[in-house]
């Protein structure tokens, strides 16, 4: 079966797109490269010397937690972070979570720890209007949180990529699914708009699955102002592309986090150095910093991004990046 480049049920937001390019394995490709590593990257990887190992020992967060067992009950237009990539955004009286993990992180064989906890009980988390899945990594796409979610929200609407509508289904989870390419807006009736745009980084779930699903960044448009989710994402030039198409972004929710050894994350993760250059490359009012501090996934400890977005926020005199608290609502 040919793999689909786009939603025909969609429109476009730019000229002379057809959908998503494909290689000769029929595989999704980024714009401008790829960003998978290959088996000799991951060996050479962890037989190298790892100079700030000895700061992961007895490593803390340093992000404040704040409690919130009524979170979902606010709906006043806001930004909520609620660790790693998951944040809760309410606009125009809807709440949206993005890629959310609500416990450990699951891998292959173990359990990844927590570092931080949600701002509440998981069983919290209702009146839940939709899910924003980018992609499909683990650390994005969580099984069981998913499962929780959706027996909690049976009516949410999930809006993702190409793909990954069969992996969900495969879960048991029957909520509504909406499948987009890059540079489709999703058909939702409602005061706002989510577009599906283009991210560099890659996919992959099993061993013989590399990029048979579609990875992707979001943008939410509202009269409460506008919000770019860049999800997982290395340094490309679909960052241009995007502030030539939305040349108000007030928001950019930026990963900062698991860049270390910058030779192999670099092309899929942006380090705090990039998430800075975004967020000048896109014009953006303000930065919001992502993906650090919950769990430990590369080579830098937890409390290193921010640490080093703080250092060069000093050194360049840069005041419009937004450090949020866990479960503190920022409201827009």
């Amino acid at each position: 079966m040919a793999r689909p480049t786009h939603n025909p049920a969609l429109p476009f937001i730019i000229d002379n797109w057809s959908g998503n390019p494909l290689n000769d394995k029929h595989q999704y490709i980024n714009l401008d490269g790829p960003s998978q590593r290959n088996y000799w990257d991951v060996l050479k990887w962890q037989a190298e010397k790892k100079p700030l190992k000895p700061l992961k020992k007895k490593q803390q967060h340093g992000i404040e937690v704040i409690h919130q067992p009524k979170l979902t009950s606010n709906t006043d237009n806001g930004i909520t972070w609620l660790g790693h990539a998951s944040f809760l955004i309410s606009i125009n009286g809807k709440q949206i979570i993005t890629d959310p993990i609500l416990g450990k992180l699951p891998v292959v064989v173990h359990q990844i720890k927590r570092y931080t906890p949600l701002p509440m009980d998981a069983a919290d988390l209702k009146h839940i209007d939709y899910i924003l899945l980018t992609h499909n990594h683990r650390d994005h796409c969580d099984q069981r949180s998913l499962q929780i979610l959706s027996s909690l929200n049976p009516k949410a609407i999930i809006l993702t990529g190409l793909g990954l509508a069969p992996l969900l289904r495969s879960w048991k989870i029957s909520n509504p699914i909406i499948e987009a390419g890059w540079f489709q807006r999703y058909n939702i009736e409602e005061d706002f708009s989510v577009t599906y745009l283009p991210a560099k980084h890659w996919n992959r779930r099993g061993l013989t699955d590399l990029n048979e699903m579609l990875w992707g960044s979001m943008m939410l448009e509202s009269s409460a102002g506008n919000i770019y989710f860049g999800a997982d994402s290395g340094l490309g030039i679909h960052f241009e592309q995007i502030a030539q198409l939305f040349p108000r972004i007030d928001y950019a929710i930026i990963g900062i986090g698991a860049y270390k050894p910058e030779w192999f994350m670099h092309p899929s993760h942006t380090s705090p150095a990039d998430a800075l250059q975004v967020l000048q490359t896109l014009g953006a009012r303000q930065l919001i910093p992502m993906h650090y501090g919950t769990f430990d996934l590369s080579d830098e400890p937890i409390f290193y991004p921010k640490q080093e977005m703080l250092r060069l926020q000093e050194t360049h005199s840069i005041d419009n990046v937004l450090h949020l608290s866990i479960g503190g609502k920022h409201f827009v």
